[in-house]
C-alpha cells in the first residue's frame, strides 16, 4: 500500500494535503494572534484599570497614549468650555444615542477632550439635539482612564456634532488643537461635591476573549485531514485491486460483512423487547 504512494496520482494528492495543511496552519496562527492581542488587552486593564491616577501628561506622548498606558487612571485639573460637542450613532445598553465631549481647559496640557457620558437621542427623533446640561463653570478635577483617538469617519455633520471622537474632526469643528489623548471620565468634582452631569456612565470596556483561542486549535487539529483523505483514498484503491486480483476473497469478505451487519440488527431487535 504504500508504494503506491508513488503513483503521480497520490503524489499530488500529497501535495495538496501538504498546501492545505500549510493553509490551515498559517490560518490557526492568525486567530492565535487574535487571541493573544485580547488577551494582552485584557492584562493592561487589569494593570490600569484600578490604579492609582496619575497626571494626564504623564500617561501621554506627542503622539498619543504612552506606552503601556491604555486604560490607566489619570487626573487632570481645569476649567470646561461651555461648548460641548456630540458624538452621534453611540450605543449604550442596546440604545442609541450621544456621547458628549467636554474640553477641559488645563495648566499644563492644552485643551483636553473629556469624554463625559452618555445621552439617549431626543424623542423627537436622531435630528433633533438632545437637552444636555452645560459643564460648571468652576475649576474641575477629571478623574478617568486615557484613551487614543479613534480613526476619523469622514462625515460632514453640523456642529456641534462629530461622527466620531477623531482629533482631525474635533480639531476641525472647534477650529483649534486638542491634547493628543482623551480622557473617559470616571468623576468629576468641582470643589464642592461631584459634578452632576445628568448623563448616563458609559459601558465598561470589552473585556470578552471571544472563540479565536477554539478556533485556531481547530485550525491546527485540521491540519491532518487531508493527508487522512489520501491514506483512506489510497486504501480504498489497494483494496479494490485486491478484489480483482481475487474474486473469491473479495465474495468472502463481502457475504462476512452481511453477516455482522445482520447480527448487529437482531441483536438491536432483541433490545426492543
Amino acid at each position: 500500500m504504500v508504494a503506491k504512494l508513488r503513483e503521480p496520482k497520490w503524489i499530488g494528492g500529497l501535495l495538496l494535503a501538504t498546501l492545505f495543511a500549510v493553509a490551515c496552519f498559517h490560518l490557526g496562527q492568525w486567530q492565535w494572534r487574535n487571541y493573544e492581542v485580547k488577551s494582552e488587552r485584557n492584562a493592561t486593564l487589569d494593570r490600569n484599570y484600578l490604579a492609582e491616577p496619575i497626571s494626564f501628561v504623564g500617561a501621554t506622548t506627542g503622539e498619543g497614549v504612552a506606552a503601556g498606558a491604555h486604560w490607566t487612571r489619570v487626573e487632570v485639573r481645569g476649567v470646561y468650555q461651555q461648548q460641548q460637542l456630540l458624538v452621534r450613532n453611540r450605543p449604550n445598553d442596546g440604545v442609541y444615542g450621544y456621547e458628549v465631549l467636554g474640553l477641559l481647559d488645563t495648566a499644563d496640557a492644552g485643551t483636553v477632550v473629556v469624554n463625559r457620558g452618555w445621552v439617549r437621542n431626543s424623542p423627537d427623533g436622531a435630528a433633533v439635539q438632545p437637552e444636555v446640561i452645560p459643564p460648571p463653570l468652576e475649576t474641575v478635577t477629571v478623574i478617568g482612564w486615557v484613551r487614543p483617538f479613534e480613526r476619523t469617519l469622514d462625515r460632514d455633520l453640523p456642529f456641534p456634532q462629530v461622527a466620531s471622537i477623531a482629533r482631525a474632526d474635533i480639531e476641525v469643528a472647534l477650529g483649534s488643537t486638542v491634547a493628543s489623548a482623551y480622557v473617559r471620565v470616571q468623576s468629576e468634582n468641582a470643589g464642592d461635591g461631584d459634578v452632576a452631569s445628568g448623563l448616563l456612565p458609559l459601558e465598561p470596556p470589552d473585556r470578552s476573549l471571544g472563540s479565536n483561542q477554539a478556533y485556531a486549535l481547530q485550525w491546527w487539529a485540521t491540519m491532518a485531514l487531508g493527508f487522512a483523505f489520501v491514506a483512506l483514498g489510497v486504501r480504498r484503491e489497494h483494496q479494490v485491486e485486491e478484489d480483482a486480483r481475487d474474486p473469491q476473497a473479495a465474495a468472502v469478505r463481502v457475504q462476512a460483512r452481511a453477516e455482522r451487519k445482520k447480527q448487529k440488527t437482531s441483536r438491536w431487535d432483541e433490545d426492543d423487547y
